[in-house]
């Protein structure tokens, strides 16, 4: 059991009271009158009052020492954490030629949450520097298991909105994939402008692209259109790991001349589809993340309409001829329903035919075969007339009853970039939500420049302060971003940021900092130089920010601070995630012995559930790490040696089933990644549940007991029980693996007011074999339970055989 603090004087306020009581008789007998009203004895309260005051301060020595002790170990409390989000920014209509294709979204462009119940503005600045291009997504087309159809267009764009919709999720190569299939994603350039897209004369824009792969979580709609009930599971990756899975994957653009030829091609021809290097954060479209694409100039552009029949074929579409020998092949062909009526006399007049109604030359047959020995009489190779050109027709006035397709694409050329799949044992099958362009990651923090904090007097361990608190700290290098210069006779020298002066010698030109309170500490002149009289402390740049306010939901960071004037809106498609305030000292203290004895390493089963809990920005309740195991493909438990589970809880009380997301596992991950030994295999995951399928329990109650209020009280009750976060005996959420034991739901029901007897209990769990139930229902290891409202069934009534007397 842990140590407890002792008590150094217990004594209480009446104790001294009356301590001090039986002491007057002896030292001062005159004094007779001791009761309350007696102004003596209120001079002996006052004192017994002062005395429990210094005993109080006394004993808080104890405490005092220990924090001593946590502040000579370095063990110091955790600095607040900025939320982190994706924006994406939508710009203006920019169709008219004149317009850039090309927007910059300058570095720290800030966008704040629009909510009106905030006290004060959470405001997010974008990280890096965003070609924002004017263009949008066209199609995405993606492979299929389907023999028949290997390639399915699983978007549909909407001319008038300028933008595709995804129609539902999907793997990128198929739940099966094999090397060599392929992703197409199609980018429309200029994509407000009208369908009369003659003068426009662009070429996409060489440079850095940066696409944001958006996949599926928790949630989430599946393939299927049904709701992902979780858990997401996540490879603990090094960066190293996340970049060779991102080689299994080759990236391409379309470059190539002759659509009909060339846009199929797989040969890796350079002249036609040529290779691009990129910087992959998707570890080869298998989570969410940037790809950062160099594109190179002399790009082509090909809408469907340009690419062969046999693509088409593969999308499921049946393609409207643009030669004559399609033209001529399709109205012999007995699968599709075209013949010479269907198409108008201006129809065919468009392709070539002259007076095609004035001549006769649509009622000179009685059979299609008939007027396809005329046609070719008339306009075939050897007529010696110019052949018909059905690519005359746009493609959406082919008659839709003839058989022919009108694909859900825009009409019009796109910049086409493909991902071939080459090492298909190594890629994860993944369920993907689309592609996004124009995206950006963000971080709750605001830059502040050039601020004078004051002047040097020359004195040792000097304190500066900052106007903003708390300092932010960068994700990456854990440091907080801050930049300190000191004017001393004009030259400005730039000083180092250290924790502590260890080490420093009289001249090291360091400061320390506390970042909760921004407060800068210089040397004393043996450990760090003191800057001299007279001197001037700047800090140049330094971010400031951070909280669980700014774990702002889907959709709400809204409001465009900074001048964007090709801006139109920019919003957060997922819930910025990571925000978390300052550790609180009691915190810190729990921590402090769990830190001593793990040492920031993880290397037992209580290590990294211990090391999980203490992820920066992730709010967990519980986390429980299965040793000697890994997650098995369909996300079941198996064993592996030099394995690791990690199952984590998030404190989410929205939610009946709570799930950790995508970005939350990938910080428990990131977090333990850097603790955990190299050979460690480790597996991240949420919790698995196992649902209760059916609970019913007849209840008998007092007669003066209201039956509804009882019947609310029970199924409140059980619902509590069973609750993951605020469940199981000891009311601290439901363990990990623990099993049902119907005895302790008896107990929950026999505690009720007004319930005299539980006649009958049945808890049926899923899975669970037909037949009478033990009084012990176990749960798979990392497994909880989960109770819906909807399965309880109670049966209320009053006992017949009892009067109104206490429980039975």
């Amino acid at each position: 059991m842990p140590l407890q603090p002792p008590i150094l004087d217990d004594r209480s306020f009446e104790d001294l009271v009356r301590e001090a009581r039986d002491r007057i008789p002896r030292f001062t007998p005159e004094w007779t009158n001791l009761n309350d009203s007696d102004p003596g004895m209120t001079l002996v309260k006052l004192q017994a009052w002062l005395a429990k005051t210094v005993l109080y301060r006394l004993n808080r020595v104890p405490e005092l020492t220990y924090l001593k002790f946590l502040e000579l170990l370095n063990v110091e409390p955790g600095p607040a954490r900025s939320a982190r989000s994706e924006l994406t920014f939508t710009l203006k209509k920019l169709k008219a030629p004149g317009d850039p294709l090309v927007v910059i979204i300058p570095r720290g462009s800030q966008v704040a949450v629009d909510d009106p119940d905030l006290d004060q503005d959470v405001v997010f600045e974008t990280d890096y520097s965003l070609r924002a291009y004017n263009a949008a997504i066209g199609a995405i087309i993606v492979s299929s298991d389907d023999e028949t159809r290997p390639h399915r267009l699983v978007t549909e764009y909407e001319v008038d909105e300028a933008r595709s919709t995804v129609l539902h999720a999907f793997r990128p190569f198929g739940a099966s994939p094999e090397p060599g299939r392929i992703c197409l994603v199609g980018l429309v350039l200029r994509p407000h402008a009208t369908r009369d897209r003659g003068d426009l004369q662009d070429t996409f824009p060489d440079g850095k692209l940066d696409v944001t792969l958006n996949a599926t979580q928790v949630f989430d709609d599946d393939d299927q259109g049904q709701i992902i009930p979780g858990p997401l599971a996540a490879a603990a990756l090094f960066p190293q790991e996340v970049g060779e899975r991102g080689t299994t994957v080759e990236w391409e653009i379309y470059v190539g001349t002759d659509h009909l030829s060339d846009f199929g091609d797989v040969s890796g021809d350079q002249g036609r589809w040529r290779r691009l290097n990129l910087a992959d954060e998707t570890a080869g479209l298998t989570r969410s993340g940037h790809l950062r694409l160099e594109v190179p100039e002399g790009v082509s552009a090909a809408s469907l309409y340009d690419l062969d029949r046999d693509f088409w074929s593969e999308l499921g579409l049946r393609k409207p001829p643009v030669t004559y020998a399609e033209l001529v092949a399709d109205l012999g062909d007995s699968e599709l329903d075209l013949t010479p009526d269907l198409l108008t006399p201006g129809q065919w007049e468009a392709m070539g035919v002259v007076d095609a109604e004035g001549t006769g030359f649509l009622s000179c047959c009685d059979t299609v075969a008939e007027f396809l020995t005329e046609l070719d009489a008339r306009h075939g190779p050897d007529s010696g007339a110019p052949p018909l050109d059905p690519s005359r027709i746009p493609p959406e006035e082919w008659p839709e009853e003839a058989g022919y397709d009108t694909p859900a694409a825009p009409p019009f050329s796109m910049i086409w970039l493909r991902a071939r799949l080459t090492d298909a044992e190594a890629h994860t099958p993944t369920l993907l939500n689309g592609f996004l362009l124009n995206t950006v990651p963000a971080t709750a923090a605001v830059t502040r420049l050039e601020e004078t904090l004051g002047t040097s007097n020359g004195r040792p361990a000097q304190h500066f302060s900052l106007t903003r608190t708390p300092v932010h700290f960068d994700a990456a290098s854990r440091a907080p971003e801050l930049e300190v210069e000191v004017v001393e006779g004009g030259e400005a020298r730039r000083w180092e940021l250290v924790p502590d002066f260890f080490r420093q010698g009289p001249e090291s030109e360091v400061f320390v900092l506390d970042p909760a309170t921004g407060t800068l500490r210089f040397g004393d002149g043996r450990n760090g130089r003191i800057p001299v009289a007279g001197a001037t402390v700047v800090a140049r740049r330094y971010r400031y920010g951070g909280g669980a306010t700014g774990n702002a939901g889907p959709g709400t960071v809204t409001k465009l601070r900074s001048a964007l004037p090709r801006v139109d809106a920019v919003t957060n498609l997922r819930a910025a995630v990571g925000g978390a305030d300052a550790e609180p000292l009691d915190e810190v203290k729990l921590r402090a012995p769990y830190d001593l004895r793990a040492r920031d390493r993880a290397v037992t089963a209580e290590d990294f559930s211990h090391l999980a809990l203490a992820t920066p920005g992730v709010t967990l309740h519980r986390a429980y790490a299965v040793p000697r195991t890994r997650l098995a493909p369909g996300g079941a438990l198996e064993p592996a040696d030099g394995a690791v589970t990690v199952v984590a809880l998030p404190a989410n009380e929205k939610e009946a089933t709570p799930q950790p997301s995508e970005a939350q596992l990938r910080a428990i991950a990131d977090h333990l990644n850097a603790r955990r030994l190299i050979t460690t295999e480790l597996w991240v995951t949420g919790p698995r549940y196992t649902r209760v399928e059916r609970l019913t329990a007849t209840l008998r109650v007092r007669s003066d007991a209201e039956l509804k209020a009882v019947e609310e009280a029970a199924t409140h009750a059980l619902l509590t029980y069973f609750h993951p976060l605020r469940g199981g005996d000891e009311g601290r959420g439901w363990p990990f693996g623990g099993a049902v034991y119907l005895g302790n739901v008896y107990q929950r029901l026999l505690a009720l007011p007004g319930v005299r007897r539980v006649v009958a209990l049945e808890v049926r769990l899923e899975g669970t074999a037909a037949g009478p139930l033990p009084d012990r229902l176990p749960l798979e290891e990392g497994h909880l339970v989960h109770l819906p409202r909807a399965v309880i069934d109670l049966d209320v009534g009053y006992d017949p055989v009892a009067g109104s007397g206490g429980h039975g």
